[in-house]
């Protein structure tokens, strides 16, 4: 094979490869909004002694995450069209209810691990339950998960490329207009490997800090 490169191809599309990357860095953290919002709710009710929240919750995650993501994205965006939702709003509500029931998993077993004798001295001294999460439970529940919650935003952050299949102009999108104009695969996606890896990089190792030691601040236990 003599392939030649021509690297040339990805500064000409550079105005379309930064929007696409601006495109994937709101999609992505859009996401993870989203999904630690949602997550986070249903982890709770999931781990509650309530046994409707608990149903509610196991049955939003069965069926969240049995679905596969790309069904999720063609769900909302043809379900929702007589809302006339734009597709970007779409790709964000389909990764948001997709891995906000991984997120509920993954808290639910946080809080789980936490001893029951520290819900009821906290309760013992007069918090009220939102206290006792807030101060109590959620911040040694999510030093505990902090490696399995930045792996999974690492992974929404790459499932974030399927929002191309809905018209999403994000990095994938972008990348197979630079092949389909230039026949240039090679380099569009080889630019768009890079950018990917630098974002994923960034973004889990900024989550992995902070829910080790930034919001969650060891002081709050008591």
């Amino acid at each position: 094979m003599s392939y030649a490169f021509e690297w040339g191809v990805l500064w000409r599309y550079r105005e379309a490869l930064l929007g696409g990357l601006g495109l994937t860095l709101a999609l992505s953290l859009l996401g993870l909004a989203g999904a630690m919002a949602v997550g986070l709710v249903a982890g709770a009710a999931g781990a509650g002694e309530r046994r409707l929240p608990r149903l509610l919750a196991a049955g939003y995650v069965e069926l969240a995450r049995n679905v596969p993501l790309l069904v999720h994205m063609y769900f909302w965006y043809f379900g929702l069209t007589a809302l006339r939702l734009p597709a970007f709003w779409c790709g964000v509500l389909g990764l948001s209810i997709y891995s906000g029931a991984y997120v509920a998993e993954i808290v639910r077993a946080g809080i789980q691990s936490v001893p029951a004798g520290q819900r009821a001295a906290a309760l013992a001294s007069g918090l009220s339950q939102w206290q006792v999460l807030r101060l109590v439970i959620y911040p040694q529940a999510l030093r505990i998960v902090a490696p399995s919650l930045a792996g999974l935003f690492s992974q929404l952050i790459k499932d974030s490329s399927l929002a191309s299949v809905i018209s999403v102009a994000e990095l994938t999108f972008v990348a197979g207009e630079i092949e389909g104009d230039t026949f240039r695969a090679f380099e569009a996606y080889i630019g768009v490997t890079v950018l990917y890896l630098i974002i994923v990089t960034t973004i889990t190792q900024i989550a992995l800090r902070t829910f080790r030691g930034g919001i969650v601040d060891p002081e709050m236990r008591y």
